[in-house]
Protein backbone atom coordinates (compact mmCIF):
# COMPACT_ATOMS: atom_id res chain seq x y z
CA UNK A 1 0.00 0.00 0.00
CA UNK A 2 1.39 3.67 -0.80
CA UNK A 3 2.30 5.52 1.21
CA UNK A 4 0.06 8.30 3.47
CA UNK A 5 1.33 11.74 3.01
CA UNK A 6 0.81 14.15 5.71
CA UNK A 7 -1.30 16.34 3.67
CA UNK A 8 -3.73 15.03 1.29
CA UNK A 9 -6.78 16.44 -0.20
CA UNK A 10 -8.68 13.18 -0.42
CA UNK A 11 -10.63 11.70 3.19
CA UNK A 12 -8.65 9.23 4.72
CA UNK A 13 -10.61 6.31 5.00
CA UNK A 14 -12.10 4.32 7.94
CA UNK A 15 -10.80 0.62 8.46
CA UNK A 16 -13.87 -2.01 8.94
CA UNK A 17 -12.55 -5.53 9.13
CA UNK A 18 -9.18 -5.10 7.86
CA UNK A 19 -10.80 -3.06 4.93
CA UNK A 20 -10.77 0.76 4.43
CA UNK A 21 -13.90 1.93 3.35
CA UNK A 22 -15.69 5.04 2.92
CA UNK A 23 -18.37 7.28 5.01
CA UNK A 24 -20.52 10.04 4.20
CA UNK A 25 -19.32 11.51 7.69
CA UNK A 26 -15.93 13.08 7.45
CA UNK A 27 -14.23 15.67 10.08
CA UNK A 28 -11.54 18.16 9.41
CA UNK A 29 -7.89 17.60 10.79
CA UNK A 30 -6.36 21.11 12.09
CA UNK A 31 -2.68 21.44 12.89
CA UNK A 32 -3.10 23.06 16.40
CA UNK A 33 0.24 25.46 15.87
CA UNK A 34 -1.22 27.19 13.35
CA UNK A 35 -4.93 25.69 12.54
CA UNK A 36 -4.42 25.31 9.41
CA UNK A 37 -6.30 21.87 7.85
CA UNK A 38 -4.01 18.99 7.39
CA UNK A 39 -6.15 16.33 6.23
CA UNK A 40 -10.13 15.06 6.13
CA UNK A 41 -11.21 11.69 7.54
CA UNK A 42 -13.77 9.72 7.45
CA UNK A 43 -16.36 9.17 9.96
CA UNK A 44 -17.66 5.77 10.05
CA UNK A 45 -21.58 5.42 10.72
CA UNK A 46 -23.54 3.80 13.55
CA UNK A 47 -23.69 0.39 10.37
CA UNK A 48 -20.00 0.54 9.42
CA UNK A 49 -19.40 0.36 13.78
CA UNK A 50 -21.98 -1.91 13.93
CA UNK A 51 -20.22 -4.49 11.82
CA UNK A 52 -16.82 -3.94 13.06
CA UNK A 53 -17.51 -5.02 16.33
CA UNK A 54 -19.71 -7.90 14.87
CA UNK A 55 -17.37 -8.48 12.27
CA UNK A 56 -14.33 -8.73 15.24
CA UNK A 57 -16.62 -11.18 17.70
CA UNK A 58 -17.02 -13.17 14.84
CA UNK A 59 -13.33 -13.90 13.42
CA UNK A 60 -12.45 -14.03 17.06
CA UNK A 61 -12.16 -17.88 16.99
CA UNK A 62 -9.81 -17.78 13.75
CA UNK A 63 -7.86 -15.22 15.43
CA UNK A 64 -6.90 -17.11 18.73
CA UNK A 65 -6.09 -19.71 16.76
CA UNK A 66 -3.28 -18.08 14.62
CA UNK A 67 -0.01 -19.85 15.64
CA UNK A 68 2.38 -18.33 17.97
CA UNK A 69 5.11 -18.42 16.11
CA UNK A 70 2.75 -16.31 13.27
CA UNK A 71 1.89 -13.78 15.97
CA UNK A 72 5.59 -13.32 16.97
CA UNK A 73 6.20 -13.24 13.09
CA UNK A 74 3.68 -10.47 12.36
CA UNK A 75 4.63 -8.30 14.71
CA UNK A 76 7.99 -8.43 13.86
CA UNK A 77 7.31 -7.85 10.09
CA UNK A 78 4.85 -4.81 11.38
CA UNK A 79 7.82 -3.11 13.29
CA UNK A 80 9.86 -3.40 10.45
CA UNK A 81 7.21 -1.97 8.52
CA UNK A 82 6.69 1.03 11.20
CA UNK A 83 10.03 2.09 10.79
CA UNK A 84 10.83 1.82 7.58
CA UNK A 85 8.64 4.68 7.23
CA UNK A 86 9.35 6.75 10.52
CA UNK A 87 9.95 9.48 8.80
CA UNK A 88 6.15 9.91 7.65
CA UNK A 89 4.81 8.48 10.96
CA UNK A 90 7.01 11.36 12.47
CA UNK A 91 5.21 13.85 10.07
CA UNK A 92 2.03 12.61 10.45
CA UNK A 93 2.19 13.18 14.53
CA UNK A 94 3.32 16.83 14.38
CA UNK A 95 0.49 17.36 11.18
CA UNK A 96 -2.31 16.22 13.80
CA UNK A 97 -0.64 17.23 17.25
CA UNK A 98 2.10 19.82 16.85
CA UNK A 99 4.33 17.33 18.21
CA UNK A 100 7.99 18.67 17.38
CA UNK A 101 9.68 16.26 14.80
CA UNK A 102 12.29 15.52 17.67
CA UNK A 103 10.09 14.39 19.98
CA UNK A 104 7.52 12.42 16.96
CA UNK A 105 10.84 10.46 16.02
CA UNK A 106 10.80 9.50 19.55
CA UNK A 107 7.23 8.06 19.84
CA UNK A 108 7.52 6.39 16.50
CA UNK A 109 11.10 4.81 18.39
CA UNK A 110 8.36 3.92 21.50
CA UNK A 111 6.22 2.48 18.66
CA UNK A 112 8.86 0.31 17.33
CA UNK A 113 10.80 -1.01 20.16
CA UNK A 114 6.83 -2.02 21.68
CA UNK A 115 5.69 -4.12 18.74
CA UNK A 116 9.08 -5.70 19.17
CA UNK A 117 8.64 -6.15 22.44
CA UNK A 118 5.08 -7.55 21.94
CA UNK A 119 6.34 -10.00 19.40
CA UNK A 120 8.98 -11.26 21.72
CA UNK A 121 6.40 -13.19 24.12
CA UNK A 122 3.56 -13.67 21.09
CA UNK A 123 5.19 -17.39 21.25
CA UNK A 124 5.56 -17.79 25.01
CA UNK A 125 2.96 -21.09 26.43
CA UNK A 126 0.06 -19.92 28.45
CA UNK A 127 -0.72 -23.13 30.24
CA UNK A 128 -0.10 -24.52 33.37
CA UNK A 129 -0.49 -28.32 34.38
CA UNK A 130 -0.22 -29.94 37.76
CA UNK A 131 -2.11 -33.04 39.36
CA UNK A 132 -4.52 -32.36 41.90
CA UNK A 133 -5.15 -34.77 44.73
CA UNK A 134 -8.43 -35.96 46.03
CA UNK A 135 -9.33 -34.60 49.38
CA UNK A 136 -11.87 -37.29 50.22
CA UNK A 137 -13.18 -40.28 48.72
CA UNK A 138 -14.54 -41.51 46.31
CA UNK A 139 -13.06 -37.92 44.25
CA UNK A 140 -10.55 -38.86 42.20
CA UNK A 141 -7.57 -36.55 41.39
CA UNK A 142 -7.55 -34.38 38.79
CA UNK A 143 -5.32 -33.10 36.20
CA UNK A 144 -5.44 -29.37 36.13
CA UNK A 145 -4.94 -27.29 33.03
CA UNK A 146 -4.61 -23.49 33.45
CA UNK A 147 -4.63 -21.78 29.93
CA UNK A 148 -4.79 -18.17 29.29
CA UNK A 149 -7.07 -17.12 27.28
CA UNK A 150 -8.27 -13.61 24.98
CA UNK A 151 -10.68 -12.06 27.40
CA UNK A 152 -12.41 -10.67 24.42
CA UNK A 153 -11.87 -8.52 21.90
CA UNK A 154 -9.39 -5.25 22.02
CA UNK A 155 -10.34 -1.58 22.30
CA UNK A 156 -8.22 0.32 22.37
CA UNK A 157 -8.96 4.28 23.00
CA UNK A 158 -6.53 5.90 21.71
CA UNK A 159 -5.53 9.61 23.10
CA UNK A 160 -4.56 12.49 21.03
CA UNK A 161 -1.26 12.92 23.14
CA UNK A 162 0.76 10.23 22.02
CA UNK A 163 -1.90 8.33 19.29
CA UNK A 164 0.94 6.29 17.94
CA UNK A 165 2.82 5.25 20.63
CA UNK A 166 -0.42 4.38 22.19
CA UNK A 167 -1.82 2.37 19.44
CA UNK A 168 0.81 -0.08 19.04
CA UNK A 169 0.61 -0.85 22.74
CA UNK A 170 -2.69 -1.91 21.94
CA UNK A 171 -1.95 -3.10 18.67
CA UNK A 172 1.05 -5.30 20.51
CA UNK A 173 -0.78 -6.71 23.08
CA UNK A 174 -4.21 -7.85 20.96
CA UNK A 175 -2.08 -9.83 18.40
CA UNK A 176 0.46 -11.33 21.00
CA UNK A 177 -2.02 -13.13 22.52
CA UNK A 178 -4.24 -14.14 19.81
CA UNK A 179 -7.20 -11.00 20.02
CA UNK A 180 -8.74 -9.07 17.29
CA UNK A 181 -8.56 -5.26 18.05
CA UNK A 182 -10.70 -2.16 17.73
CA UNK A 183 -8.80 1.37 18.07
CA UNK A 184 -11.04 4.57 18.09
CA UNK A 185 -8.77 7.63 17.32
CA UNK A 186 -10.63 10.63 18.14
CA UNK A 187 -10.59 12.45 14.77
CA UNK A 188 -8.44 15.10 14.95
CA UNK A 189 -5.57 12.61 16.17
CA UNK A 190 -5.76 9.55 13.78
CA UNK A 191 -3.56 10.16 10.63
CA UNK A 192 -1.06 8.06 12.52
CA UNK A 193 -3.18 5.41 14.10
CA UNK A 194 -4.68 5.21 10.45
CA UNK A 195 -1.24 4.79 8.63
CA UNK A 196 -0.59 1.99 11.59
CA UNK A 197 -3.75 0.26 9.88
CA UNK A 198 -1.98 0.65 6.60
CA UNK A 199 1.07 -1.06 7.62
CA UNK A 200 -1.08 -3.80 9.85
CA UNK A 201 -3.08 -4.82 6.74
CA UNK A 202 0.10 -5.51 4.59
CA UNK A 203 1.70 -7.16 7.10
CA UNK A 204 -0.97 -9.64 8.18
CA UNK A 205 -1.38 -9.84 4.21
CA UNK A 206 2.04 -11.00 3.83
CA UNK A 207 2.28 -13.62 6.80
CA UNK A 208 -0.94 -15.42 6.23
CA UNK A 209 -3.03 -14.44 9.58
CA UNK A 210 -6.23 -13.20 9.37
CA UNK A 211 -6.70 -9.90 8.20
CA UNK A 212 -10.25 -9.18 9.20
CA UNK A 213 -8.58 -8.80 13.17
CA UNK A 214 -8.57 -5.04 12.94
CA UNK A 215 -10.68 -2.13 13.09
CA UNK A 216 -9.44 1.71 13.15
CA UNK A 217 -13.04 3.59 13.66
CA UNK A 218 -11.97 7.71 14.64
CA UNK A 219 -14.83 8.64 16.46
CA UNK A 220 -16.19 11.59 18.63
CA UNK A 221 -18.13 9.32 21.00
CA UNK A 222 -15.33 6.60 22.28
CA UNK A 223 -18.00 6.35 25.35
CA UNK A 224 -20.03 4.60 23.07
CA UNK A 225 -17.65 2.24 22.01
CA UNK A 226 -16.28 1.98 25.70
CA UNK A 227 -19.58 0.67 26.97
CA UNK A 228 -20.43 -2.45 24.88
CA UNK A 229 -19.96 -5.59 26.53
CA UNK A 230 -18.94 -7.07 23.30
CA UNK A 231 -15.44 -5.80 23.73
CA UNK A 232 -12.87 -5.46 26.44
CA UNK A 233 -11.22 -1.70 26.84
CA UNK A 234 -7.64 -1.35 27.52
CA UNK A 235 -5.83 1.00 30.20
CA UNK A 236 -3.58 3.68 28.55
CA UNK A 237 -0.79 4.45 30.29
CA UNK A 238 -1.49 8.13 31.75
CA UNK A 239 -1.19 9.85 34.56
CA UNK A 240 1.79 12.15 35.44
CA UNK A 241 4.64 12.12 37.96
CA UNK A 242 6.45 13.68 41.37
CA UNK A 243 10.25 14.21 41.61
CA UNK A 244 12.34 14.83 44.66
CA UNK A 245 16.14 15.37 44.21
CA UNK A 246 18.48 14.54 47.63
CA UNK A 247 21.18 16.12 49.08
CA UNK A 248 23.32 12.85 48.69
CA UNK A 249 22.26 13.38 44.51
CA UNK A 250 25.66 14.85 43.54
CA UNK A 251 24.32 16.42 40.17
CA UNK A 252 21.83 18.69 40.35
CA UNK A 253 21.80 20.45 37.39
CA UNK A 254 21.86 16.87 35.66
CA UNK A 255 18.88 15.77 37.39
CA UNK A 256 17.21 19.99 36.49
CA UNK A 257 17.68 18.72 32.83
CA UNK A 258 15.91 15.75 32.93
CA UNK A 259 13.41 16.92 35.11
CA UNK A 260 13.24 19.54 32.28
CA UNK A 261 12.59 17.35 29.66
CA UNK A 262 10.15 15.42 31.14
CA UNK A 263 7.85 19.06 31.93
CA UNK A 264 7.86 19.91 28.20
CA UNK A 265 6.82 16.21 27.50
CA UNK A 266 3.83 17.27 29.32
CA UNK A 267 1.47 14.91 26.96
CA UNK A 268 3.26 12.00 27.77
CA UNK A 269 4.50 10.72 24.92
CA UNK A 270 7.82 9.04 26.34
CA UNK A 271 7.49 10.10 30.08
CA UNK A 272 4.88 9.96 32.97
CA UNK A 273 5.52 14.36 32.76
CA UNK A 274 6.80 15.59 35.73
CA UNK A 275 3.90 18.13 37.60
CA UNK A 276 5.69 18.47 40.38
CA UNK A 277 9.21 18.36 42.31
CA UNK A 278 9.35 18.75 46.15
CA UNK A 279 13.17 19.25 47.51
CA UNK A 280 14.10 19.63 51.05
CA UNK A 281 15.24 23.18 52.08
CA UNK A 282 18.92 23.20 51.77
CA UNK A 283 18.49 22.44 48.16
CA UNK A 284 15.90 24.65 47.07
CA UNK A 285 17.84 27.90 45.49
CA UNK A 286 20.05 25.41 43.28
CA UNK A 287 17.21 23.74 42.45
CA UNK A 288 15.14 26.53 41.94
CA UNK A 289 17.88 28.12 39.81
CA UNK A 290 18.94 24.99 37.65
CA UNK A 291 15.03 23.90 37.03
CA UNK A 292 15.00 27.35 35.70
CA UNK A 293 17.73 27.42 33.45
CA UNK A 294 17.01 24.09 32.15
CA UNK A 295 13.71 25.11 31.15
CA UNK A 296 14.72 28.08 29.82
CA UNK A 297 16.75 26.27 27.32
CA UNK A 298 13.64 24.58 25.47
CA UNK A 299 12.43 26.60 22.37
CA UNK A 300 9.25 26.96 21.56
CA UNK A 301 7.56 27.67 18.49
CA UNK A 302 6.65 25.63 14.83
CA UNK A 303 7.05 22.16 15.33
CA UNK A 304 8.46 21.97 11.97
CA UNK A 305 11.65 23.62 13.44
CA UNK A 306 14.07 20.38 14.20
CA UNK A 307 15.35 23.18 17.22
CA UNK A 308 12.03 22.86 18.87
CA UNK A 309 11.00 21.26 21.34
CA UNK A 310 7.85 23.00 22.71
CA UNK A 311 4.90 22.69 20.87
CA UNK A 312 1.50 23.65 20.85
CA UNK A 313 -1.69 22.56 23.09
CA UNK A 314 -4.08 20.64 21.09
CA UNK A 315 -6.21 23.96 20.78
CA UNK A 316 -6.74 27.72 22.25
CA UNK A 317 -9.30 27.23 25.08
CA UNK A 318 -6.46 23.99 26.18
CA UNK A 319 -3.83 27.09 26.46
CA UNK A 320 -6.11 29.01 28.36
CA UNK A 321 -6.98 26.63 31.19
CA UNK A 322 -3.38 25.86 31.53
CA UNK A 323 -2.50 29.79 32.37
CA UNK A 324 -6.20 29.71 34.58
CA UNK A 325 -4.56 27.02 36.23
CA UNK A 326 -1.53 29.23 37.05
CA UNK A 327 -3.12 32.12 37.80
CA UNK A 328 -5.46 29.81 40.49
CA UNK A 329 -1.90 29.05 41.53
CA UNK A 330 -0.62 32.57 42.06
CA UNK A 331 -4.10 33.56 44.11
CA UNK A 332 -2.73 30.52 46.83
CA UNK A 333 0.55 32.10 47.41
CA UNK A 334 2.71 30.72 44.63
CA UNK A 335 4.79 32.71 42.29
CA UNK A 336 6.18 32.44 38.44
CA UNK A 337 9.40 32.17 38.38
CA UNK A 338 9.57 31.01 34.56
CA UNK A 339 6.92 31.64 31.47
CA UNK A 340 3.08 31.95 32.63
CA UNK A 341 2.25 33.14 29.17
CA UNK A 342 1.18 31.79 25.82
CA UNK A 343 0.92 32.59 21.99
CA UNK A 344 -1.58 31.16 20.43
CA UNK A 345 -2.20 27.55 21.57
CA UNK A 346 1.46 27.37 22.80
CA UNK A 347 2.57 27.97 26.40
CA UNK A 348 5.58 28.55 27.20
CA UNK A 349 7.60 26.37 30.24
CA UNK A 350 6.53 27.52 33.19
CA UNK A 351 7.37 27.20 36.73
CA UNK A 352 5.89 27.88 39.99
CA UNK A 353 6.66 28.09 43.35
CA UNK A 354 6.23 28.85 46.88
CA UNK A 355 2.99 27.12 47.33
CA UNK A 356 3.07 24.59 50.66
CA UNK A 357 3.19 20.95 50.28
CA UNK A 358 -0.65 20.81 50.91
CA UNK A 359 -1.33 23.44 49.13
CA UNK A 360 -1.44 22.67 45.23
CA UNK A 361 -4.19 22.90 42.94
CA UNK A 362 -6.02 19.54 42.73
CA UNK A 363 -5.86 19.45 38.68
CA UNK A 364 -2.98 19.09 37.11
CA UNK A 365 -2.81 22.25 33.92
CA UNK A 366 -2.57 21.24 30.20
CA UNK A 367 0.86 22.38 29.16
CA UNK A 368 4.33 21.79 30.21
CA UNK A 369 3.52 23.62 33.94
CA UNK A 370 5.29 22.25 36.96
CA UNK A 371 5.20 23.15 40.64
CA UNK A 372 8.55 23.22 43.45
CA UNK A 373 7.96 23.10 46.56
CA UNK A 374 10.23 23.33 49.63
CA UNK A 375 10.26 21.22 52.81
CA UNK A 376 12.14 21.16 55.68
CA UNK A 377 14.16 18.94 55.28
CA UNK A 378 15.28 15.99 53.26
CA UNK A 379 12.66 12.91 54.99
CA UNK A 380 9.66 15.49 54.58
CA UNK A 381 10.49 16.46 51.23
CA UNK A 382 11.11 12.75 50.61
CA UNK A 383 7.23 11.88 52.31
CA UNK A 384 5.98 14.79 50.65
CA UNK A 385 6.98 13.17 47.07
CA UNK A 386 5.91 9.76 47.71
CA UNK A 387 2.57 10.33 49.72
CA UNK A 388 1.08 13.79 48.90
CA UNK A 389 -1.88 15.12 50.32
CA UNK A 390 -3.80 15.45 47.08
CA UNK A 391 -4.24 13.60 44.51
CA UNK A 392 -1.60 10.59 44.25
CA UNK A 393 0.83 10.59 41.13
CA UNK A 394 1.16 7.46 38.79
CA UNK A 395 5.12 7.31 39.71
CA UNK A 396 7.59 8.72 41.54
CA UNK A 397 11.25 9.54 40.60
CA UNK A 398 13.81 10.21 43.78
CA UNK A 399 17.14 11.02 43.05
CA UNK A 400 19.28 9.66 45.41
CA UNK A 401 22.48 7.32 45.74
CA UNK A 402 21.42 5.70 49.05
CA UNK A 403 20.49 2.31 47.82
CA UNK A 404 19.33 1.10 51.34
CA UNK A 405 16.96 3.76 51.08
CA UNK A 406 15.75 2.77 47.90
CA UNK A 407 14.71 -0.58 48.61
CA UNK A 408 12.39 0.82 51.46
CA UNK A 409 10.48 3.16 49.10
CA UNK A 410 8.27 0.81 47.84
CA UNK A 411 6.45 0.67 51.45
CA UNK A 412 5.77 4.75 51.83
CA UNK A 413 4.20 5.79 48.34
CA UNK A 414 0.82 5.21 47.01
CA UNK A 415 2.21 5.14 43.67
CA UNK A 416 2.25 2.43 40.95
CA UNK A 417 5.83 2.84 40.24
CA UNK A 418 8.99 3.99 41.95
CA UNK A 419 12.23 4.94 39.54
CA UNK A 420 15.39 6.06 41.52
CA UNK A 421 18.18 8.05 39.90
CA UNK A 422 15.75 9.25 36.88
CA UNK A 423 12.17 10.56 36.04
CA UNK A 424 9.01 7.95 35.36
CA UNK A 425 8.92 7.12 31.67
CA UNK A 426 7.22 4.62 29.03
CA UNK A 427 9.08 1.48 28.39
CA UNK A 428 8.69 -0.99 25.77
CA UNK A 429 8.03 -3.76 28.06
CA UNK A 430 5.17 -1.91 29.55
CA UNK A 431 2.94 -3.97 26.79
CA UNK A 432 2.86 -6.67 28.56
CA UNK A 433 0.50 -5.15 31.22
CA UNK A 434 -1.65 -4.28 28.41
CA UNK A 435 -1.35 -8.05 27.78
CA UNK A 436 -1.69 -9.09 31.28
CA UNK A 437 -5.31 -6.79 30.96
CA UNK A 438 -6.51 -8.67 27.82
CA UNK A 439 -5.75 -12.22 29.07
CA UNK A 440 -8.46 -14.72 31.86
CA UNK A 441 -7.49 -18.06 33.15
CA UNK A 442 -9.94 -21.11 32.39
CA UNK A 443 -9.43 -24.02 34.12
CA UNK A 444 -10.04 -27.55 32.81
CA UNK A 445 -10.11 -30.47 35.07
CA UNK A 446 -9.37 -33.68 34.14
CA UNK A 447 -10.47 -37.13 35.85
CA UNK A 448 -7.92 -39.72 36.36
CA UNK A 449 -8.71 -43.11 36.77
CA UNK A 450 -12.43 -44.57 36.53
CA UNK A 451 -13.85 -46.43 33.59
Amino acid sequence: MEPMDAVTPSPRETWVDGRPEQAEDTASVHHPYDGTEVATVCLPSPAQVERAVAGATRFAGRTRSTPPHTRALLLDRLAAAVEARADEFAELRTAEAATPLAHAATEVALAVATLRHAAHFAGETRSETHLAEPLTPPTRPTVRVLRQVPRGIALGLVPPSRALASASRVVGAALAVGAPVVLAPPPQASLSTLALAEVLADSLAETGAPTESFSVLPTRTPDLLAADSRLCPLPTPAGHSHVTVLPDWPDVEGAAATVAASVVDWEGRIHLPVRHVVVPAPLADRVESALTEALSSHVVGDPYDTAVTVGALPDEDAARRSLAWVAEARSRGGRVLLGGDRSGAVVRPTVVTGLAVDGLPERHPPGPVVTLSVADTADAALTTALHPAGPAPRAVGVFTRDLRLAQDLAERTTADRIVVGDVPRHHPDDVRDTARALRRAVVTELAVGGP
